[in-house]
């Protein structure tokens, strides 16, 4: 087996985009490493390249224990500033009650109209919050690149919406600790998604059916999709394969 058949075969097993690029960079460098020894010892390049792969062992084996040991499906980052947002607002809140700054604000609105608002802000932080996961984006993203980066993300909703949720501060810790299982589990649920794709999509060939820059078609396994490449222009027709998922979109490059 080629070198280059051996990594598509180990790394198309292995679920985490960042672990699987180390892996393969590792892998590479250490069947070069072994390629140059054998070489040295009198064999062909072509025969020290095949006994380097085998001496690696079966792919389809060792890409199954790396993916067990690498394998990302929760989300710490959101999680932890979800955490420290929400606690943020009901510290604030709570301080707020003892100096009685709070009945200033609510003095006169109805407790059903502050569910009303967080539970309308829990939905939509959850739909967001699968949302930002789906399409892979940073925790503190903008839509546009010159826009720099933002916190009005869905953890920042999230905890928002604790706030409007908290009558008491033992109920606010109820409600905190049931948004963020259930925040994580969504977010968790959009990884594996993510990842059963692109596992599936990943070194497949197909051909572009348009001109592929930053967006473009093509086509896959019979399916056309959205597609876009980091390699400059590729124009209709050209055969491509796919290297990895972002922003929900396969990343192309010419085969």
């Amino acid at each position: 087996m080629k070198a280059d058949n051996y990594l598509k075969e180990l790394t198309k097993r292995i679920e985490d985009p960042d672990a699987r690029k180390e892996i393969m960079r590792e892998y590479q460098e250490h069947i070069e490493d072994c390629r140059a020894a054998l070489m040295e010892s009198g064999m062909s390049e072509e025969e020290a390249e095949e006994e380097a792969v085998r001496q690696m062992g079966d792919p389809a084996s060792a890409g199954r224990e790396l993916n067990r040991i690498y394998r990302r499906i929760v989300d710490v980052s959101m999680l932890l500033w979800f955490l420290a947002g929400a606690t943020f607002v009901l510290v604030s809140l709570e301080v707020c009650k003892r100096f009685g700054g709070l009945e200033v604000v609510t003095d006169g609105v109805p407790p059903v109209v502050h569910h009303v608002i967080g539970a309308v802000l829990i939905l939509y932080g959850l739909a967001l919050s699968a949302w930002e996961k789906y399409y892979d984006f940073e925790l503190f993203y903008a839509h546009a690149r010159d826009w720099g980066r933002g916190v009005a993300n869905s953890g920042l909703v999230l905890a928002i919406a604790v706030g409007f949720l908290s009558d008491t501060l033992a109920k606010g810790i109820c409600v905190l600790l049931a948004v963020a299982v259930v925040q994580t589990l969504i977010r968790s649920m959009m990884i594996l998604l993510n990842n059963r794709r692109e596992i599936k999509l990943l070194w497949e060939i197909g051909v572009a059916d348009t001109t592929v820059t930053y967006k473009g078609k093509g086509t896959f396994c019979g399916k056309r999709m959205k597609i876009k490449t980091k390699e400059g222009e590729i124009q209709p027709g050209t055969p491509i394969m796919i290297v990895s998922i972002e922003d929900a979109r396969p990343v192309v490059v010419r085969v």
